[in-house]
């Protein structure tokens, strides 16, 4: 049986204030970053246990050309994509993300 795909409702806001940033600094830039997202997002789809855990117990999986990671829950029934953090941000912010 297929996991249900749930993003958060802040998903694709994180996704378009880093985009955002991209395009002020590099024409383009921003469309590149969406696109790795969704080859990541894809890759968790894929197959979700094969990324890291957290010390919070969620997963994450790092874009390969920037400085983020996606973070994701897996259930037997789910996977609730929860996020688009930098990693020179503190991912404790990010613990209320599990609980919504």
């Amino acid at each position: 049986m297929a996991r249900r795909v749930l993003y958060h409702p802040s998903f694709d806001c994180d996704v378009r204030e880093a985009a955002n940033w991209y395009d002020q600094h590099s024409m383009g830039l921003g469309d590149a970053f969406v696109d790795e997202v969704r080859q990541r997002v894809q890759s968790v789809m894929d197959d979700p246990a094969r990324f890291a855990t957290t010390d919070l117990g969620c997963r994450y999986v790092r874009l390969k050309r920037f400085p983020y990671v996606v973070l994701f829950d897996v259930t037997d029934l789910d996977l609730r994509l929860l996020g688009v953090l930098h990693t020179a941000r503190s991912i404790v912010k990010w613990r209320k993300r599990l609980h919504d």
